[in-house]
């Protein structure tokens, strides 16, 4: 099966697909984080430091949109992890409830920040905090709602954060880059329904 360009950009296409909620949403988180120069900082990656690397380079290295860490490090890493997930609420067909987990996970030999002497995974949740909580930049009000500790085994610390917000319920199909509003029935785009 030959590759091609347009293959390529069909699946580039999903960053911004409106009925692809979890894509849409670890985009808009991705942004949020490497746009927060604190958040940068405070990763403290010596390596991209050194080579003044720009924030889109902390993202696949200390900001990931899953959670799974290598547990083998040879160097000081301390990583913000994200998942989204979502189920449908009863009150309403139309709305489903999203929750955002942020795992803020610290190396031991790191772990207090040396400028403020807080705890860094204790500063970078609450920096994820001041930059999520009640605001709308996932397209509805995201609320913090279970913030706790715990360690990942000897080496690491680690703070988990919840935040929810409800939002429509997949109420788009895309095809061919064209969406429509999906909230009766699906039909093949530029068909009719019978009456």
């Amino acid at each position: 099966m030959e590759w091609t360009n347009e293959d390529k950009q069909h699946l580039l296409s999903f960053k911004d697909v409106v009925d692809c909620d979890d894509i849409i949403m670890k985009e808009r988180i991705k942004k949020v984080l490497l746009d927060n120069k604190y958040i940068i900082h405070v990763l403290d990656n010596k390596e991209l430091e050194k080579v003044d690397a720009e924030a889109d380079d902390y993202f696949g290295i200390n900001i990931l949109p899953y959670y799974m860490v290598t547990p083998t490090q040879h160097n000081v890493k301390n990583y913000i992890c994200y998942e989204v997930s979502y189920d449908k609420t009863y009150e309403s067909k139309t709305h489903k409830r999203l929750r955002i987990v942020f795992n803020v996970i610290c190396e031991q030999k790191d772990i207090i920040e040396k400028e403020t002497g807080i705890a860094r995974h204790d500063l970078l949740a609450a920096l994820i905090q001041d930059a999520f909580n009640y605001t709308n930049y996932l397209g509805y009000k995201a609320v913090l709602v279970s913030d706790t500790a715990s360690s990942i085994d000897n080496d690491f610390a680690s703070r988990i954060l919840v935040f929810e917000q409800y939002t429509d319920n997949n109420l788009v199909k895309t095809k061919d880059g064209v969406s429509i509003l999906a909230n009766k029935e699906l039909h093949t785009l530029g068909e009719k329904a019978e009456a």
